[in-house]
């Protein structure tokens, strides 16, 4: 690893899929002499794309950790995948950077996706650059491009190196700071005010001069890409090395080290206000932070880590701060490459990884002993998109909860859980894409096949009006017989109040001990249903009147009359079915507005809210969870797969009486074919 953390530079590469962030790492990875071959996705010989469902799909799918020594420093990139739907890793390795560059494809230009990105880099409160890749397609054209990114993103932006022509004629860079090309004194002007801005001496003496010097200039560069007062930008031709020498200059005297960056934001283990401040030095003790796992089915757990303060050896442990335990850590491994290899020591800046310690989980601080301590956890979007999985085989039920267990582990956005209602196992994610993807995994790495369907949407039952139910349960076949008789009143109760028993018997018609009995025999009832096999919730049972027999009364007659006396004033009580709702929060490039909120009145939605920032439209709907099932694949058909969204439950309403009737009779229909 680097000798301190002024020779560190810690670099997230995001941005849309298509726009040559792989290409670039393997441009890298050749011109840092890592390998001896320039690796392509096309053909799965990348450095970075090394997963086999990456290389059928010729897409990055996780985040990928490389180590590169360039002249002066060494490089922790992290090539994150562009497709929306994995947009999670990059938002996880955000937080243990301290610079995101934002490759830039100048055939699309500034997509909807990046600016999602750009947001998130902003709330991490990264120092940001960008490269502009794509120069040498037909109809490309720079300084279009460049007047887009200081609309989209502010004047902030501002060439570095910017290209010879745009088009197929794109054969070389200039460089701003050599002053070469016919552009570079604007944009030279245009880098002097942004840097002058870092600082208010230099501010105060640009202003009276007009200028600033070179030293002042590669004095406060830096400092004024953190504070956000300057985005540099980069041109490169990743397949032809053009501008790639210009970039590593770049990235070893322009942006930021860990040491250069400042301190990051901490908190005591039990406190959730992250006012204090760890300074990134080698003197302090060890903390640092879980920012990627893997689970492989063989090697086992590797979890990757940024060393945020202090030093750790390949002989000590450490303190997770999640669980309170120490963990012997049996050995360290840096980045060479795609490759890993054993390391002494890790110092601060660091990023590093520890194999086969089962209990770190993604997001975990972990501490020397006498110092604990814990960083923020990134926040995810909760998963829209649901399956219900079965095994093909029957003896599978094992392997595929330890399975996808474990690709939960790695994935903050894919969630396993049995329904608590409908006891079938749902899987969620952030698209059908992504579901795709982790099912695949599961048969790649745990040799667990599936079936799957639409979940099952969770109805319940109630009623709205008021009635007497009775039942009178006699049987006799010789010997003691059973007897009970049950007169009882159905009612209605307010929303998400539950059910309440009442005993309401009076003179001794039905003798105490039975009375919890009848109860039992009503709660039976209400886990069933008597429309459509769902749950009952929010009424009331009053118990008043009943008979009995001194002989053959006994517990479970008296169960029996109290389910069947329900089911009679259940019916008779205007009986209705409710369905689930949910808080949809959709993001859309404002374009779309219109159409998203038009077709929400087809999904039976009802509109709560919209609000624009930075050209990003959030639409706020309440709608039905059934209309959402397809929603994903809906959204995307709209919005040329640039929306996203969230959902959230919001509670039960009454489904209306057309889709009750169909429900009900599929279920009666389905009860018959058994």
């Amino acid at each position: 690893m680097a000798g301190s953390a002024q020779d560190v530079r810690n670099i997230a590469l995001v941005g849309h899929a298509n726009t040559g962030k792989t290409a670039l790492v393997d441009a890298l990875a050749l011109r840092t002499k890592v390998v001896t071959r320039r690796g392509d996705s096309s053909d799965g010989t990348s450095i970075s794309n090394t997963e086999p469902e990456e290389k059928e799909r010729k897409h990055t799918l996780c985040a990928h950790v490389l180590g590169f020594p360039l002249p002066n420093a060494h490089l922790n990139l992290i090539d994150t995948p562009g497709h929306p739907d994995f947009m999670a890793e990059a938002v996880g390795c955000m937080q243990v950077v301290e610079t995101a560059i934002v490759c830039i494809s100048a055939t699309s230009g500034v997509t909807f996706h990046d600016r999602r990105l750009w947001a998130e880099g902003k709330k991490a409160g990264l120092a940001r650059a960008i490269v502009v890749t794509h120069l040498d397609a037909e109809n490309t054209d720079f300084d279009e491009l460049l007047i887009q990114m200081n609309e989209v993103f502010g004047d902030k932006v501002v060439p570095i190196t910017y290209p010879d022509q745009s088009g197929p004629g794109f054969s070389a860079v200039h460089d701003v700071l050599k002053g070469e090309g016919p552009n570079a004194a604007t944009h030279r002007e245009a880098l002097e005010e942004r840097v002058a801005e870092a600082d208010d001496e230099m501010l105060e003496a640009y202003l009276e001069s007009g200028t600033i010097s070179d030293e002042q200039l590669e004095s406060h560069f830096t400092s004024a890409i953190v504070q956000n007062k300057l985005v540099p930008l980069f041109v490169v031709g990743p397949k032809s090395d053009i501008g790639l020498d210009q970039l590593i200059h770049g990235i070893e005297s322009l942006l930021p080290s860990p040491a250069g960056y400042g301190p990051r934001n901490a908190a005591e283990p039990d406190s959730d206000s992250y006012g204090q401040l760890v300074e990134t030095t080698e003197d302090g003790p060890f903390a640092g932070k879980v920012f990627r796992v893997i689970v492989d089915p063989y090697v086992g757990r590797i979890s990757y880590l940024r060393c945020f303060r202090g030093s750790l050896s390949a002989e000590e442990g450490f303190l997770n701060v999640r669980t309170g335990k120490h963990e012997k850590v049996g050995g360290l491994l840096g980045m060479k490459g795609g490759e890993k290899e054993p390391l002494q020591k890790v110092s601060a800046g660091d990023l590093f990884a520890v194999a086969k310690l089962e209990t770190l989980g993604l997001g975990d601080t972990v501490t020397a002993d006498a110092t604990p301590l814990k960083f923020p956890r990134a926040t995810f979007p909760p998963p829209p998109f649901s399956l219900a999985v079965t095994p093909k085989t029957r003896g599978d039920e094992q392997k595929i909860n330890e399975g996808l267990e474990k690709l939960a582990a790695e994935d903050p956005t894919f969630f396993v859980e049995r329904h608590p209602v409908t006891s079938e196992l749902i899987v969620s994610g952030q698209s059908p894409l992504h579901l795709e993807v982790q099912l695949a995994r599961l048969l790649r790495r745990y040799g667990v096949s599936t079936e799957n369907h639409k979940p099952t949407i969770p109805y319940r039952e109630t009623v709205i009006g008021r009635s007497d139910g009775h039942h009178r349960h006699k049987k006799q076949s010789g010997g003691r017989g059973q007897f009970a008789e049950v007169f009882l009143r159905v009612a209605p109760r307010e929303s998400e109040s539950g059910f309440e028993f009442i005993d309401s018997v009076v003179g001794g018609s039905i003798p105490r001990q039975f009375i919890p009995e009848v109860e039992k025999g009503v709660r039976k009832f209400m886990e069933k249903g008597g429309l459509a096999g769902c749950p009952v919730v929010d009424c009331s049972a009053e118990l008043y009147d009943g008979k009995f027999h001194d002989v053959d009364s006994d517990q479970i007659s008296f169960q029996l009359a109290g389910e069947r006396a329900f089911l009679d004033g259940f019916l008779k009580s205007k009986p209705v079915l409710l369905e689930p709702i949910m808080d949809v929060e959709i993001q859309v490039p404002e374009r779309f507005t219109g159409d998203v909120a038009g077709s929400l009145s087809t999904l039976r939605g009802r509109m709560a809210g919209m609000e624009i920032e930075e050209g990003i439209q959030t639409i706020r709907a309440t709608v039905p969870l059934k209309e959402m099932q397809d929603y994903a694949t809906q959204l995307r058909s709209m919005t040329a797969g640039e929306g996203s969204f969230t959902m959230q439950p919001a509670g039960y309403e009454q489904l209306p009486s057309n889709l009750q009737q169909e429900i009900v009779a599929a279920f009666k229909k389905a009860q018959e074919s058994h």
